[in-house]
């Protein structure tokens, strides 16, 4: 085991400082080397700091709370909206029309929905859309949480899990590679108790004496807005793990390294022929394996916002209100001046009026070229970046109709047209991944039910080994609608003028409203189903239909056929 340890850090005879790291933490630290270089872990934070509010972080203000206008957020916040704000679908389609592929891909479509609600991907995809704004890209890890269970034979349950993982904690092979399938190696890195990875190096076999190099190391930059004094201390402290993961002709090989020991050696998942990383990224930079977020461009204009922002106020502050000014000699209380209804005391005033001992210094007037330019600026940022205030939705909705706000919308989203397209390719990704995870876990094939043939009629079930469902060419359909509340009320506005032109019946209108529309549909179903069991209740006892028990006339009556326009 210790040779193979050795081999994996690259040790070399003699060489005692080589033995210090592992050949996966050299990688490691090229990579922050790479990082720090182009100013990864500084923009990053400071697009966090800028999205937040935390404007001003670093300046000495000599304890003087600096005023902000931030116009950042509410842009970020419009456009994650538009992107994000939509129910998302994932489908799996054949290339041809071979029956067993269409039950494979039935059988995926249900495995997908019912993984993208155990994951809680509606929550999470926010997440996915916002950090990819501020930082220009990020990284969602799929893995196998299964517990393993020791000399068990039975095959337990898969339990599929991911991770979000900023882009500073990403290290890749190339850098200046667009597309992560291509890496030659892919490293994730995360703070990790020592505690907790000792215990996961015993469960591995490692030696003790390797286990005993498992220590605590000090945070540094390369975990943002997460310092020393941040950090919670508890136990042995924490360490910085790494994930390596290699793509061969096998499958994908990974394990993970401390800065010296390799406390989970190099396994193989055979089958998987892509990374379990899929990555979103809000606009592509030329010639980098990176994106820019739409923080990063409005920074320049948000400070000097806030530089103007702050000199008109330390300006109102000084000259802003009059100035109270007295004789020394003949006021006796000075301090009495500022207070309501307060008694002052003169001394000596005899024929001076009191407008020689009290009065006021007027402030001079100022100009508004400075509010101006700073109306400006914002202003001109949030029209630049399609975030002003109509495209915003900050209109009378009852003032102006759905449709209208709808397409004022639309049209105002389509310079977000790249990074809608951007989130469905995460999407695909995310859904391929998937895809490739179950084939990689399963073994024993997939168990699929085909529909009955024109003689039995009755479903047959099929076992698709492993390597005919590697085999297969499916199709990766992402299904996007809106579900913003213009875009809702559009819909029942179309459904509500069917049913007035009688183009369609009640029960096709509510059987055709979405679930979260505004009009209450579980009551429209709830008054049906009365409807239904009034009139078998009729039938049974043998009467007429027209015949109505008291009170089922003010129920709502369904339409006629007859009535029915073709």
């Amino acid at each position: 085991m210790s040779d193979f340890l050795s081999r994996l850090r690259g040790d070399k005879p003699g060489d005692e400082a080589e033995a210090k790291t592992t050949h996966i933490w050299d990688k490691y630290q090229s990579g922050i080397e790479q990082h720090r270089t182009v100013g990864l872990y500084s923009m990053t934070e400071k697009c966090h700091w800028m999205y937040e509010g935390d404007q001003w972080h670093g300046v000495s203000s000599g304890g003087e709370e600096f005023p902000t206008a931030n116009f950042i957020k509410p842009v970020v916040k419009y456009k994650v909206a538009n992107v994000a704000m939509n129910t998302t679908a994932i489908v799996f389609s054949p290339m041809d029309s071979d029956p067993v592929t269409i039950a494979v891909c039935d059988a995926l479509n249900s495995m997908a929905e019912s993984q993208w609600e155990a994951l809680k991907m509606d929550s999470l995809k926010w997440k996915v859309v916002k950090n990819s704004a501020i930082e220009g890209d990020y990284y969602c890890y799929l893995f196998d949480a299964t517990p393993r269970v020791e000399g068990s034979v039975v095959q337990p349950q898969r339990r599929l899990r991911v991770r979000l993982i900023p882009r500073t904690n990403v290290y890749l092979e190339n850098e200046q590679e667009q597309t992560l399938e291509e890496q030659g190696w892919i490293i994730l890195a995360e703070r990790q108790p020592v505690e907790a990875m000792r215990r996961k190096a015993r469960e591995n076999k490692i030696e003790a004496e390797e286990i005993e190099q498992i220590t605590s190391e000090e945070v540094d930059d390369t975990q943002i807005n997460t310092g020393p004094e941040e950090e919670m201390k508890h136990g042995d402290g924490k360490c910085t793990v790494l994930l390596y993961m290699e793509k061969t002709a096998e499958g994908l090989q990974f394990c993970r390294s401390t800065r010296s020991v390799v406390f989970e050696p190099m396994k193989t998942v055979k089958g998987l022929d892509c990374y379990p990383v899929t990555r979103m990224v809000w606009e592509e930079k030329n010639g980098s394996a990176r994106g820019i977020g739409c923080v990063e461009p409005m920074i320049p204009n948000q400070l000097v916002v806030n530089k103007n922002l702050a000199r008109r106020d330390v300006v109102a502050k000084r000259l802003g209100f009059p100035n109270l000014v007295y004789d020394s000699v003949k006021v006796q209380n000075p301090e009495q001046l500022g207070k309501a209804g307060a008694m002052i005391e003169m001394q000596n005033l005899g024929q001076n009026p009191l407008a020689s001992v009290i009065g006021y210094v007027t402030p001079p007037a100022t100009n508004g070229e400075a509010a101006n330019l700073q109306m400006e600026l914002m202003n001109t940022t949030r029209e630049l970046e399609g975030a002003s205030s109509e495209a915003t939705g900050q209109v009378d909705p009852t003032k102006t109709s759905g449709e209208a706000i709808k397409a004022a919308r639309d049209q105002s989203a389509i310079p977000l047209t790249e990074q809608a397209a951007a989130y469905r390719q995460w999407v695909e990704d995310f859904a391929r991944c998937l895809y490739k995870l179950w084939i990689a876990y399963l073994p024993g094939g997939m168990t699929v039910e085909l529909p009955g043939g024109p003689m039995s009629g009755q479903p047959t079930t099929m076992l698709i080994e492993k390597e005919k469902l590697q085999a297969m060419e499916l199709n990766i359909r992402i299904d996007i609608s809106n579900t913003d509340p213009y875009s809702l009320l559009s819909r029942e506005m179309a459904l509500e003028n069917a049913l007035a032109q009688k183009h369609i019946t009640f029960e096709e209108y509510v059987q055709a409203m979405d679930a979260n529309a505004g009009v209450p549909k579980d009551k429209f179903e709830e008054i049906l189903r009365l409807r239904r069991e009034a009139g078998q209740a009729l039938q049974a006892a043998g009467q007429s239909v027209t015949e109505m028990p008291a009170g089922m006339e003010r129920l709502p009556q369904p339409m006629m056929p007859q009535e029915v326009l073709v």
